[in-house]
């Protein structure tokens, strides 16, 4: 039995181009790991145990479609939010043409393993995200303003700067312009909503100093996740508060203190 085949019988295989099986490869370099896309077409050869392992993936896999269903909204909502904090939990997908049943035209789909389908779809409703995000808002002008206090609390367990106030959670005592760049270990207190995407972070120090610090999105949705520069921790995650983190701050080029990192103890 052969162990290797061309680009065009793993196409065939597939189903799709071989243009599209070297963008298949790219996509997956966990499973075609051995193949070489810098050679001459002709002279590419795939692992025919690549091509099954490939297959078993997407044997059970959910079209976009597939995925709206399961969470009762749109196709076009499904994509605002398939960028996910740290990671992309829709990241593998391949897309094959078909034939459309009813206008006999070809039409493509784009199918995505089951096992990243459904880890986005228990993030997408444990965390109630189509909830808060209402149709007629575009994502751009999306603000957690427009959102009550109790559905911000129940999002993220974060506040409005007014709301920790007048809970008696002393926001102005924790510094912000004065942290010198280092390492800390500190303990996160609360969470503030600030204007044009960010998350400020409070936090009491082994030394019991109080400071506050920036986590910010990045451009995608407002779901994405609000980070340190590294972004690796998402603070917009519900019931963090009370988790010990260590933390690194740096300066930027006009002197303001930076976020840099932070990573759980």
């Amino acid at each position: 039995m052969k162990e290797t085949c061309s680009l065009e019988d793993a196409a065939l295989v597939i189903g799709v181009g071989p243009n599209q099986v070297l963008q298949i490869i790219d996509n997956h370099p966990d499973i075609f790991s051995v193949v070489d896309t810098r050679a001459n077409t002709p002279n590419i050869s795939v692992s025919v145990s690549s091509l099954r392992a490939f297959k078993s993936l997407y044997k059970d896999a959910y079209s976009f479609i597939e995925i709206a269903n399961r969470l009762g909204v749109s196709i076009t909502r499904i994509q605002k939010v398939k960028s996910t904090p740290g990671t992309s939990l829709l990241e593998r997908s391949f897309c094959f043409q078909q034939t459309c049943p009813k206008s006999g035209r070809p039409s493509i789909q784009r199918n995505f393993p089951k096992e990243d389908a459904e880890e986005f779809i228990e993030y997408c409703e444990t965390r109630s995200i189509f909830q808060f995000m209402q149709p007629s808002v575009k994502v751009k002008a999306f603000t957690y303003a427009t959102l009550k206090k109790e559905d911000l609390i129940c999002a993220s367990q974060a506040y409005r700067f007014k709301d920790a106030a007048q809970d008696g959670l002393n926001p102005q005592k924790y510094k912000s312009s004065d942290i010198a760049p280092g390492e800390y270990i500190g303990k996160l207190v609360f969470k503030v909503w600030g204007r044009r995407s960010i998350i400020q972070c409070f936090f009491v120090l082994e030394n019991d100093e109080f400071i506050r610090l920036t986590a910010f999105r990045p451009h995608a949705t407002p779901w994405r996740g609000y980070t340190p520069r590294n972004g690796k921790v998402d603070f917009s995650e519900a019931s963090i508060e009370g988790t010990r983190y260590k933390i690194t701050t740096g300066l930027t080029e006009r002197g303001v203190v930076s976020f840099l990192s932070a990573s759980v103890i």
